[in-house]
């Protein structure tokens, strides 16, 4: 720039500055990578191939110049724990530490102890969908194509037409963290407006237990705020399947809601490698932080089995959780357990008969806030089917998160309550 600068005499006599000789050079840096980085970064793979046994899957894509456009590679104890873990899968595009400012694309998802476990790694050039579909569809044959069962995502329309072509079994969920950062800035002016804005919203779209309290509350927030032609909210609103709770309770996703374990996994990379970091220097720093991945799921498992848990209610229900869950998963069923114990259940005498199939049905409501029309919302139901007592609740957390809360589920049964009229 300085060059240019003293040919033609002066800053005022060129028609670009700085910034955007660096945005030019981003750009070619994105459409290629150096030869001599980009062999060493694959001859690395390579040996990771012959060092696992031919165990480690590597695919690569270049363009018409024989240029590396995408890389897709994964380490045998991702397909592993895939194999083990792979229900739910998060899926972010945000991370582009390294030298080439390139997409990279950890497919990301929890393991029993609730820590962060990675499926396998991507890197691309680009944002399109027909690169989307190639990333997917090569990470879906090195795990054994063996779909998840839901997919979390940020609102990317590229990534969401993939998708659809590609796992079309699968439910797909957005990110409701990448959503609510939208939120003040195209809900800016109502908040500055409304004193109540931000609670009122907050409250509609968070703390809706069922989809009908959801819809009731959507429609009197958006009258009391004048909100009918917002097009932003509008649109939200047509996507509620994929990130209202109310609705993707329905949905096992292991308690995530948005692609945090992602996110998570970029600050932990983040120890490992920086914005000058080439491709092999990138591979080495993600294996380093794989096998420190997997060390700790390695000390959680030790304690887990080693390790005797405190009883809270010293029940044999408790007792016997302590045995089959893992520490974390315990402590979460332990809370559950605690909970439960302050409220009150009655049997509901408005019992539902469904053809051949009767149902038993029972009201819980807390101690400490008494039944009536004012705290309705607090309330939960749970029915049972009397012959094999199959059972559901309102809350949904068994189907939603994979652990037991007051009762069991099975998936064919997560639409029964809307037999039950009466409940709101």
């Amino acid at each position: 720039m300085n060059v240019i600068v003293n040919i033609h005499g002066g800053n005022d006599k060129v028609g670009f500055n700085v910034q955007h000789v660096r945005n030019v050079l981003k750009g070619e840096r994105k459409k290629r990578f150096k030869i001599r980085d980009a062999q060493a970064g694959l001859d690395l793979l390579h040996r990771f191939i012959e060092g696992s046994g031919y165990k480690y899957f590597i695919r690569t894509e270049v363009d018409e110049e024989n240029h590396l456009k995408c890389l897709v590679w994964i380490d045998s104890r991702c397909i592993m724990a895939y194999q083990n873990f792979g229900d739910v899968v998060a899926f972010d595009t945000t991370y582009r530490t390294n030298r080439y400012a390139m997409p990279f694309v950890p497919f990301t998802g929890v393991n029993h102890h609730y820590q962060s476990v990675i499926f396998g790694f991507a890197l691309m050039r680009d944002e399109y969908a027909s690169t989307f579909g190639w990333i997917i569809r090569t990470w879906l044959e090195g795990v054994g194509n063996k779909p998840p069962l839901t997919i979390i995502t940020d609102q990317d329309q590229a990534m969401e037409s993939a998708i659809a072509v590609l796992l079309p079994n699968t439910t797909h969920l957005l990110c409701s963290w990448h959503i609510s950062q939208k939120i003040p800035e195209k809900l800016g002016h109502y908040y500055s407006a409304f004193q109540e804005f931000k609670t009122d919203f907050n409250h509609c779209i968070y703390k809706s237990l069922t989809e009908c309290i959801f819809e009731a509350r959507w429609a009197s927030f958006v009258e009391k705020y004048h909100l009918q032609e917002h097009k932003w909210l509008n649109g939200l609103y047509e996507l509620k399947r994929k990130w209202i709770l109310a609705y993707t309770r329905n949905t096992f996703s292991a308690f995530q809601i948005s692609t945090s374990t992602s996110e998570g996994m970029n600050s932990f990379f983040d120890k490992y490698v920086s914005s000058a970091t080439g491709l092999k220097e990138f591979i080495e720093n993600a294996q380093k932080a794989l096998a420190r991945q997997f060390m700790r799921a390695k000390e959680e498992d030790y304690v887990t089995i080693n390790q005797k848990r405190p009883m809270k209610m010293h029940t044999t229900l408790e007792y016997h959780a302590s045995c089959i869950y893992t520490k974390k998963m315990f402590r979460r069923f332990q809370d559950e357990l605690v909970e439960s114990s302050k409220y009150f259940v009655e049997k509901d005498r408005r019992a539902s008969e469904e053809g051949e199939i009767m149902w038993d049905v029972y009201t819980y409501y807390s101690f400490y806030r008494p039944m009536s029309e004012s705290t309705r919302r607090n309330v939960y139901f749970v029915a049972f089917e009397k012959v094999s007592f199959l059972g559901m609740c309102t809350c949904r957390m068994f189907e939603h998160s994979g652990y037991l809360v007051d009762t069991y589920w099975r998936s064919s049964l997560r639409n029964g309550f809307r037999k039950f009229p009466y409940i709101t």
